[in-house]
């Protein structure tokens, strides 16, 4: 048997924002924001994860420097008062700099947008300084290692939907990750607005020292009961 873990990882998506809603009210005037902040549901959506969370006895909450998880982490703090840090390493995967501020449905913002999202998918593809899937798996190796030698035991991350799934697959599988399989996993998992994945790690667990504890758990989101 193995002793208690190391460290208990609680991971939480932000709260809904401006982009998570944009397919809804889209209009052609609509550009890439530099910035997107959390709508009303997406206040009302951590207001509901803080109530909850208050009761795990957080050690450090470790929030993404992105506007809406700041803003998610700042309704969190209210009701706990946590040692917050703030790191790009938890940020959502980053677009094509030449793109933010444009109309979306520019001919040539519709082209990068598209090539970038394909090429997240493939070994040794980038478009021009946006994320890959090489940048996308280091800097998630480079998370993990700092959850793992943190001094902490209980973390709370506050953190993005597509980073988080890089985060969980990398730290699942390990090496064994790779584009195809990477891509599969993403099409086929997702994290609800402040959905919850609760990891644990313990040097002694098989493969990579990381066993996952929940997955999505939203019981904090009454609307979605039932």
């Amino acid at each position: 048997m193995y002793t208690k873990p190391q460290k208990i990882i609680y991971f939480f998506r932000h709260g809904q924002s401006e982009g998570n809603i944009r397919h809804i009210n889209s209009t052609d005037e609509d550009i890439h924001p530099a910035e997107q902040h959390l709508t009303e549901l997406g206040k009302e959506q951590a207001q509901k994860l803080a109530k909850r969370i208050a009761k795990f006895d957080l050690e450090l909450l470790l929030s993404s420097t992105l506007t809406r998880a700041r803003e998610t982490t700042d309704i969190i703090n209210q009701q706990g008062d946590y040692n917050i840090e703030y790191s790009d390493l938890f940020v959502e995967r980053q677009k094509p700099s030449s793109i933010i501020g444009k109309l979306r449905n520019d001919e040539f913002v519709l082209a990068t947008e598209k090539a970038w999202k394909h090429r997240l998918f493939h070994l040794g593809e980038q478009v021009e300084d946006g994320d890959s899937y090489e940048t996308l798996i280091a800097r998630a190796d480079r998370a993990l290692k700092l959850l793992q030698s943190s001094p902490e035991q209980s973390v709370g991350v506050i953190t993005h939907g597509f980073f988080l799934n890089t985060l969980i697959m990398r730290a699942i599988l390990g090496d064994m990750v790779n584009p195809e399989l990477y891509k599969r996993l993403h099409k086929q998992s997702w994290q609800d607005n402040t959905g919850m994945m609760i990891l644990e790690y313990h040097p002694e667990y098989p493969y990579t020292g990381w066993k996952v504890i929940t997955y999505n758990d939203t019981a904090h989101l009454d609307y979605l009961k039932g």
